[in-house]
């Protein structure tokens, strides 16, 4: 697994975030210290908070493809 950070800058992102890794057929975690949650669940998101930087973990041969597709998320850490 390779690791992408991304933020979700507030509850109105976190549904178009949702659509997108939806549509993903490979699992993906978002992580925030030691608490990780299904990258496709909405109140998951939620729960570890909008507006700062998380921890995504993406199967490394689909790294690229994730970059590109959340590329609105993805930041520089």
């Amino acid at each position: 697994m390779e690791t992408l950070h991304v933020m979700i800058p507030n509850a109105d992102s976190v549904n178009e975030f949702v659509e997108v890794t939806g549509d993903f057929n490979f699992d993906m975690d978002l992580c925030d210290g030691n608490r990780c949650v299904d990258a496709k669940s909405i109140l998951g998101i939620l729960y570890l908070g909008v507006g700062k930087v998380h921890e995504l973990s993406v199967p490394g041969e689909r790294l690229k493809f994730v970059e590109d597709k959340l590329s609105a998320f993805v930041v520089s850490e």
